[in-house]
């Protein structure tokens, strides 16, 4: 979530800090907006990406065999493999449904059987009422610097800057990534043929090899 927060916040850190919050500001209210609109307009009683994993879940659940204890638990044969789904306490032996407390593909299974509906048997926090409540506030902007109420023991108090050394040279933009994260390694892909993990000079399709290429330094050793 922070390195997502840095990212889209790279425009705004070279600006003044005034500037650089009201920035911020814009892009919160922009972001809840967008999240509140988007969690009004949906018809489901939960939210849409609970909804596209459930739909997801039914097309796994299609080569399962039901077989029934009583009105609440279910044997469930999935491909050879057996599961004990739990509607009364929302288990199954697959740990998926209490886990992420959503139903598994086997559950649904078993709520399809009964006629049931798949979002009573959904954690609140994936329901609709829940999705607006994240997004009902506000990130409100703190008007014009004219029209705020500044204390007098305040307004008369100066605030100098720190005394620190000023580096010479263009400043860091990009951060210092520790030893402990993995870097992805950038794979090479050579103009000439398209293909990954070469470069043009040593390309091996080429009609005229480089002078360095592996080509050229092959055919050059079997002359000799």
């Amino acid at each position: 979530m922070v390195e997502s927060m840095n990212s889209v916040l790279l425009k705004g850190r070279a600006m003044p800090i005034l500037r650089m919050l009201d920035f911020i500001q814009e892009k919160l209210g922009e972001w809840f907006y967008e999240r509140r609109k988007k969690a009004k307009e949906t018809f489901h009683r939960v939210s849409i990406w609970a909804e596209e994993e459930m739909t997801k879940k039914m097309d796994l659940a299609c080569k399962t065999f039901v077989f029934n204890f009583d009105s609440m638990l279910f044997r469930i044969n999935s491909e050879g493999t057996e599961f004990i789904v739990d509607l009364k306490k929302r288990t199954c032996d697959c740990l998926e449904f209490q886990l992420d407390e959503l139903p598994c593909p086997h559950a649904i299974v078993v709520i399809n059987k009964r006629y049931l509906q798949k979002f009573d048997y959904c954690s609140n926090w994936y329901s609709k009422k829940t999705w607006l409540k994240t997004y009902e506030g506000h990130v409100n902007t703190v008007g014009d610097q004219k029209s705020w109420d500044i204390p007098q023991n305040v307004h008369s108090d100066i605030t100098k800057p720190l005394d620190v050394e000023i580096l010479q040279g263009r400043k860091q933009k990009k951060r210092h990534i520790p030893a402990t994260e993995s870097v992805p390694l950038k794979s090479t892909k050579c103009s000439r043929c398209k293909q990954v993990g070469h470069n043009r000079t040593t390309c091996l399709s080429s009609p005229a090899p480089h002078p360095y290429s592996k080509k050229h330094t092959e055919k050059y050793s079997n002359l000799q």
